[in-house]
This record gives structure tokens, C-alpha cells and sequence, in this order.
């Protein structure tokens, strides 16, 4: 069973900018959907390396690490909901990324992230690629 404390030990990296030791913790064929309709970045992933590719157009645009604190952890047998804020982080046009986000993590019996469902402020995100192209 998954607990708070495996879920924050999973984003103390992120929390600091090292979203290296994130990865570790999540399964290499991780089923990963980032939702919005409008959004370039939307879509369905079937690997981390297809999840970082289809969102290159967005992590491209920060001019820095992306910092990704925790906000608030729900716990359902092998869920969590995982509530997100990016802080102290900027775009290479000098604009903040004060984006947050829900994902609900889906574990397996590793307790390795096996399933995401991303969700985020789409407009912000639209807005940060679109001032900021590859």
C-alpha cells in the first residue's frame, strides 16, 4: 500500500529542482496521460522517454530547474492525488511558472509509478510555449 510519507520522499528532489531523482521511481513503459484539450502538450504517453519528448515544447521554456513542491497528498489503496505548485521558477523570457498541479499516481507492487493522470493550468502552459518556441 502506498503511504504519504513514500509519495513525499518520491518529490524531495523535485522539491529542490533535481527532477533526475524522480525518474527512479517511475516505471520506464509508465502509462502517462497529460490532460487539456487545447493544450500542446495533451496527450497520452507509453514511456518516460515518450513523456519527456511529446513535453519537450514546455520544459524547454523554463530557464532553470523546475521546482516542484508539494501541496497535498490524497491516499486511495495503490492512488494518491498529488497536489503540485511550481515555485521559484522561470521562463527564458524572464516570467515566472507559478503553475500548479493534480496527478494522480498509480503504483504498482513495487511501489514504482506505474499510471499518471497530469492535470494543470492548460492557458498558463499555452502561453509559456507560445512565448517561448523550441
Amino acid at each position: 500500500m502506498v503511504t504519504h510519507e513514500h509519495v513525499r520522499n518520491i518529490f524531495a528532489g523535485p522539491s529542490k529542482g533535481d527532477m533526475a531523482s524522480f525518474w527512479p521511481h517511475v516505471e520506464p513503459n509508465v502509462d502517462w496521460t497529460v490532460k487539456g484539450a487545447h493544450c500542446k502538450i495533451a496527450g497520452r504517453y507509453r514511456s518516460i522517454e515518450e513523456f519527456q519528448q511529446g513535453t519537450r515544447a514546455l520544459s524547454s521554456t523554463w530557464a532553470g530547474p523546475l521546482h516542484l513542491v508539494v501541496q497535498n497528498i490524497i491516499i486511495e489503496g495503490n492512488q494518491a492525488a498529488v497536489e503540485l505548485k511550481a515555485v521559484d521558477t522561470k521562463t527564458k523570457s524572464g516570467d515566472p511558472f507559478p503553475n500548479e498541479y493534480t496527478w494522480v499516481l498509480g503504483f504498482n507492487d513495487s511501489g514504482k509509478i506505474a499510471t499518471v493522470r497530469a492535470y494543470m493550468d492548460t492557458d498558463l502552459v499555452t502561453r509559456v510555449i507560445e512565448k517561448n518556441p523550441l
